[in-house]
């Protein structure tokens, strides 16, 4: 099972268009003004949309499946100028899928816990992916690698909260200090040759449903559209703990993520989807590429996450509920079931459901006790 919950954003990470705040407070006043900051903070979400494209179509930020590799361009242990008899470990094995999902799952936890936000696992990630498409690892360096580009992300996007980054050496029981992460970062910027700013699916799939609710007419209301935000950033958030993920456009990811996020909400047949994707083929983020491998993969994460299996054991104290209520329940009930050709449905997270048991609060779990010891 994957151990990761819904965690949603706060509302300061994306941009409420002036569009939503028209229908938030129902003011009539000022219309042209109004439809006129619109247009421009549309305008900016273009611009911004398109030099994340840019930065994707540029390769730069590109990784390959390293995983497959048998040869190198470094070592590990020659960029650190040790033996591995110098290194504390158990074995030399090379990693792979799994030892990937494990730092994945890792990482979530540590930034829950520092309550940092999420898209520093993703800019991490990508620091580590393409890190290791250049240097050989074993298990060891492995996990040296990923908490030295888990402090390196935090460092470029939240700065402020890099003081209580110091006791991640700890969890490494004395395999490595501070100062192997020290030493460790400066070969990670030169193999990286310092490009830090990765265009993330987080990203995307945020700057695009913003773009898309800038426009007054589509319908949808303010609790759909704030869950659509947090369902589609949790399916991005599944997609890192996946290596099938990490040689595909991060474009692309976004548009399964949000596609993902539709149909669990209002069903396989929403018109929703359609306008998602003819709006994405306009700002060139989609040229009719078959988008269904990834999404039935994500579909497949989302079954094996632990926020599923607590929507489904909700969903059965419900019918159990329904079953000692009798009719009147059940109407009820049926009031507020969305029909959905998805595998799974996904629980929305807003309070507009009025049900806590949908919206799983940030699990903080002492770290101490969820090491990676298993790698």
């Amino acid at each position: 099972m994957l151990k990761l919950t819904m965690n949603p954003r706060k509302r300061a990470k994306r941009v409420l268009s002036y569009q939503a705040k028209l229908r938030q407070y129902g003011s009539q006043q000022g219309m042209v003004e109004i439809d006129s900051k619109a247009r421009e903070q549309k305008e900016m979400l273009t611009d911004n949309l398109q030099a994340l494209r840019k930065q994707e179509s540029s390769g730069q930020y590109t990784c390959v499946d390293y995983l497959s590799m048998s040869a190198w361009q470094k070592n590990i242990y020659d960029l650190l100028k040790r033996t591995r008899s110098n290194v504390h470990h158990q074995g030399d094995s090379r990693i792979d899928e799994y030892c990937r999902e494990q730092i994945v799952e890792w990482s979530f936890r540590v930034v829950d816990y520092f309550r940092i936000d999420r898209e520093v696992v993703a800019v991490s990630l990508s620091f580590l992916d393409r890190f290791l498409a250049t240097c050989q690892c074993d298990r060891s360096s492995f996990k040296l690698a990923a908490t030295t580009t888990l402090n390196l992300a935090v460092k470029v996007l939240h700065p402020c909260k890099l003081g209580n980054l110091g006791i991640l050496s700890d969890l490494s029981r004395g395999e490595f200090d501070m100062h192997d992460v020290v030493e460790m970062e400066a070969h990670v910027l030169h193999s990286l040759s310092w490009s830090l700013h990765p265009p993330t699916s987080i990203s995307f799939s945020t700057l695009l449903l913003d773009y898309i609710f800038c426009d007054r007419s589509l319908k949808m209301t303010e609790a759909d559209v704030n869950d659509l935000h947090d369902i589609s950033s949790f399916f991005t958030e599944l997609a890192l703990c996946d290596y099938s993920f990490v040689m595909m456009r991060p474009s692309a990811v976004a548009l399964a993520c949000i596609l993902n996020a539709l149909e669990g909400m209002f069903g396989q047949e929403n018109n929703f989807g359609i306008h998602v994707l003819a709006v994405a083929r306009r700002l060139r983020l989609y040229t009719d590429q078959d988008l269904s491998g990834a999404r039935h993969r994500l579909w497949q994460l989302y079954e094996r996450s632990e926020e599923c299996a607590t929507h489904n054991n909700f969903s059965q104290s419900e019918e159990e509920k329904m079953a000692r209520s009798g009719p009147m329940y059940v109407k009820e009930m049926e009031i507020d079931t969305v029909a959905t050709s998805s595998p799974v449905t996904v629980a929305k997270p807003s309070n507009s459901m009025q049900t806590d048991e949908l919206y799983c609060d940030m699990r903080v779990q002492t770290l101490e006790n969820r090491d990676w010891s298993g790698l």
